[in-house]
C-alpha cells in the first residue's frame, strides 16, 4: 500500500488492510495475479491525470476467482475466473472491480499471470489500431515495442495483416521484438535517426500508422517516419515528458494525430468494448495473442516490480503473483 506520495521507497505491505466490501453492481476477486503498468508508478508520485488521495492500494489489473458478486450483477457469477480493472487496489489478496462491465471470463486455457496481463495492454493496443483504421498489407512503426503496451501492439498488428516495423532500445529488446513477430526492429540506441532507417525498409514510403506509447521532448523524427495520410497515434509517454507537435507538421504529409483513450472507451462504448475482447481471446486461442512476462514478483515485492517498470527495466510485462 502507498502511505504516502513519493515513490517506490514509500511503500509498505500490510497485513491489517481491510477487505474490500462488495456493493451493487459490484464483483469481488480473489486476487491471483496483478500486473503493473505506467499509470501505476505515475500514480504513487502523483504524476497521473486521476489522482488519490493516500493511504491507498496500488495496482489496476487483476486476475483470480469471483468470490462475490454485489446486487444487479448478472454478467459473472461466483467461481468464474475472470479478468479486469480496479482503477486501484490490485495488489491484494482481493479486489473489487467495479461495475463489473470491466470484468471479462477468462478462457479456460489462459494461465492468471496471462490474464493478469492482459486487459489493459491488449485493449489499449487494439483500441489503437481502431483508431488508426489499420488495415491488412499497411506498414506500421510501433515505438517502445519492447514493453508491455508495445509487445501487446506489435502481435495485434500482425494478427490484422500489417507489416511491422519495432523500435526498442537494446539487444535483449531487439530480439524480443523478433521473437513476437515483428518484420523489422530497430536498435534506437545505434541510430542517429530512426527516419533515414524507416525510409530504407519502407522502400522510401514511410509508415502508414505510428504507434507511440513513449513521447519525449521531441517527436519530430517519428513524424519523418510517416507516410503520406499517415496516422500517428498518441497513445502514452513512458519516455516520462509529453511532446509538443508543431501543427505545420502535421500538413507536410497530411498527418492525422489521433489520441488513444481504452479506459474511457471501455466505459463509454461497454457493448464495442466486449466485442473487441471476443476478437482477442479468439486470437489468444489461435496462438496470434500472448502476453510476454518478463518479470514476476511476489506479492512482498511488488515495490521491485513498480520500480522496474519505473526504471523502463521490463521485458513486456512484469506481474506480481499472490499464490
Amino acid at each position: 500500500m502507498c502511505p504516502q506520495i513519493g515513490g517506490e521507497d514509500l511503500l509498505e505491505v500490510r497485513d491489517d488492510w481491510p477487505s474490500p466490501e462488495c456493493g451493487p453492481g459490484q464483483v469481488r476477486v480473489a486476487v491471483e495475479a496483478a500486473s503493473v503498468n505506467f499509470p501505476d508508478v505515475l500514480l504513487i508520485r502523483d504524476q497521473y491525470q486521476i489522482k488519490r488521495e493516500p493511504p491507498f492500494v496500488p495496482g489496476n489489473e487483476v486476475a483470480g476467482v469471483v468470490a462475490e458478486v454485489g446486487d444487479g450483477v448478472t454478467d459473472v457469477a461466483v467461481g468464474d475466473r475472470v479478468l479486469g480493472l480496479v482503477g486501484t487496489g490490485g495488489f491484494a489478496e482481493e479486489a473489487v472491480i467495479a461495475p463489473p462491465l470491466q470484468a471479462f471470463r477468462m478462457p479456460d486455457e489462459m494461465p492468471f499471470d496471462e490474464g493478469a496481463a492482459f486487459d489493459l495492454t491488449y485493449g489499449t493496443a487494439a483500441i489503437g489500431w481502431e483508431r488508426g483504421a489499420l488495415r491488412p498489407g499497411e506498414r506500421v512503426l510501433v515505438n517502445g515495442a519492447a514493453g508491455g503496451v508495445g509487445s501487446a501492439a506489435v502481435q495485434i498488428a500482425k494478427a490484422m495483416g500489417a507489416e511491422v516495423v519495432a523500435v526498442a532500445s537494446g539487444h535483449t529488446k531487439a530480439a524480443l521484438c523478433r521473437s513476437l513477430g515483428a518484420d523489422h526492429v530497430i536498435d534506437h540506441t545505434m541510430v542517429e535517426a530512426l527516419a533515414p532507417v524507416v525510409k530504407d525498409l519502407t522502400h522510401g514510403r514511410g509508415v502508414d500508422v505510428l504507434f507511440d506509447n513513449v513521447g519525449g521532448p521531441d517527436v519530430r523524427d517519428l513524424l519523418r517516419c510517416m507516410a503520406w495520410n499517415g496516422r500517428y497515434l498518441v497513445v502514452g509517454f513512458a519516455g516520462g515528458e509529453v511532446p509538443t507537435i508543431g501543427l505545420n507538421q502535421t500538413i507536410l504529409k497530411s498527418i492525422s494525430v489521433v489520441g488513444v483513450a481504452y479506459g474511457a472507451s471501455a466505459i463509454v462504448d461497454p457493448a464495442a468494448n466486449r466485442a473487441r475482447f471476443e476478437r482477442l481471446f479468439d486470437w489468444y486461442r489461435q496462438g496470434l495473442v500472448t502476453p510476454h512476462i518478463g518479470q514476476r514478483f511476489p506479492l512482498d515485492q511488488a515495490a521491485e516490480a513498480l520500480r522496474t517498470v519505473h526504471q523502463r527495466r521490463a521485458l513486456g510485462k512484469v506481474v506480481v503473483e499472490l499464490h
